[in-house]
């Protein structure tokens, strides 16, 4: 009988746990939020929800990490025909699918001063000589246009703004940055100061400037721009002679950029040797996530620069793998290193940033650094205050001024690398490759798969 009244005891108080209902205030917003525990669920009044912690149950907490509300279909649908050479202001839009008149279009502005769960259709739509520019967003998509021949950039959004998507568009002829993004937020330790969730996908972009490029500012009184789960994924870049650098990020955490093909890139010079004042990273981020899946080939610059830093207190993790570099003009495939700047700033605002470690493993590069002026290798290593694990890579004809290629590190570091092998290294392509147009890997497991 005691152990029965026991039992109904436990079982008592955890009814009660869940069975809790109350407020807590959103730190984004200042409201108040109500929420209900159902079952093993929080339900939060704004439509977020949460599993709590058996042994807790701290709703604040829960709240900053809860799923957001499934993005309904929107409510109401806008059709908008445009006129050549006219301004199209679109104030402040919620809950509504914004569809364009098909056509080709000349001298257009678009301006969104705000947008909650807002669809801009765009599907048969070639925007010349046009510009669209968008104020603060929380859910948005941008689909179905082409942009060509405009001198200036094609799309600028400023202020903080989270799960943003843009897919399925086209830049042609494109003189300035194509897409750019500036929040000006301060990163204050929550959420709600982070830009989240930006997808750019399915973009093609021909003989453009930069392709994106988002702010990343290391202040005394905090980090702004930082943004989180930023992706950039199965992209075509290619015939574009001075496009630098393709995306650049400047503080990012959890970064995906994979399945993008550029080829042809970056190959325009006042000076045929291209000195150094074209240091060039196709892709230049700071901060960490995963580079994979990538096929880079004709160009000038590391396929990616990485400047790895972990923001707050958790150490993350920078991975590259599965990617293909061949026949760079300068450089070879990828630089990693924490430069002294942000290792002054880490070491001044320790809770702040910190170092990343690195894997990179299973790559592929040839012909690197065609030009002879510097290292030619698979991996420009610099300090990083981290720790790396580099194995399993391919290269072939590649080089070194002053050694012989061994593990295709230029390492000018000291760092620590956990695990140095299974990386092949060939004089030719012949030796390493099936040809150099697939470049697939002639080593089971060794090289991009």
């Amino acid at each position: 009988m005691r152990k029965f009244m026991l039992l109904a005891t436990i079982l008592f108080s955890c009814a009660n746990v869940w069975a809790q209902s109350g407020y807590i205030v959103d730190p984004a917003t200042k409201k108040r939020v109500t929420y209900e525990v159902r079952g093993n669920t929080i339900y939060y009044s704004n439509g977020r929800t949460a599993v709590p912690s058996l042994a807790s149950t701290d709703f604040k907490l829960a709240y900053l990490n809860a799923t957001l509300p499934p993005v309904t279909s929107p409510e109401v649908v806008k059709e908008v025909t445009l006129e050549n050479g006219k301004q199209i202001l679109l104030g402040k839009l919620s809950n509504v699918t914004v569809k364009i008149k098909p056509g080709t279009y000349t001298g257009i502005w678009l301006y969104l001063e705000q947008g909650s769960n807002v669809k801009i259709d765009a599907t048969g739509v070639t925007f010349k000589n046009s510009s669209m520019d968008f104020g603060p967003v929380q859910g948005f998509e941008l689909f179905g246009a082409s942009f060509i021949d405009q001198s200036y950039r094609s799309i600028q959004f400023n202020g903080l703004s989270s799960d943003v998507k843009l897919h399925d568009l086209s830049f042609r002829n494109i003189g300035d940055y194509v897409i750019t993004y500036k929040s000006n937020t301060r990163y204050d330790g929550t959420d709600a100061t982070i830009s989240k969730n930006w997808t750019l996908e399915r973009l093609s972009f021909v003989n453009t400037s930069q392709g994106f490029s988002s702010d990343g500012r290391y202040e005394d009184d905090g980090i702004y721009g930082l943004t989180r789960n930023f992706k950039f994924l199965n992209n075509s870049v290619k015939d574009c002679p001075q496009i630098g650098t393709v995306v650049w990020v400047g503080a990012a955490e959890d970064f995906e950029i994979s399945g993008n093909t550029i080829d042809h890139i970056n190959y325009v010079f006042s000076d045929p040797k291209a000195p150094n004042g074209y240091h060039w990273g196709v892709f230049a981020m700071y901060g960490n996530g995963s580079f994979h899946d990538n096929k880079v080939t004709n160009h000038s610059g590391n396929l990616l620069r990485a400047w790895t830093a972990s923001f707050g207190q958790a150490t993350k993790e920078l991975l590259i793998y599965n990617n293909i570099a061949f026949n760079s003009h300068k450089y070879g495939a990828f630089e990693i290193q924490l430069p002294p700047w942000m290792m002054e700033y880490a070491d001044k605002f320790p809770t702040r940033l910190k170092a990343a470690n690195a894997r990179v493993y299973n790559n592929t590069a040839g012909q690197m650094n065609t030009v002879r002026e510097w290292e030619g290798q698979l991996l420009d290593l610099y300090n990083t205050r981290g720790t790396l694990y580099y194995f399993n890579n391919l290269g072939f004809n590649l080089n070194s001024s002053q050694r012989p290629v061994t593990n295709m590190i230029n390492n000018m570091s000291d760092v620590v690398i956990y695990r140095n092998d299974g990386n092949v290294y060939k004089p030719t392509w012949e030796e390493a490759v099936s040809d150099t147009n697939n470049l697939k890997s002639k080593f089971q497991g060794i090289g991009a798969q």
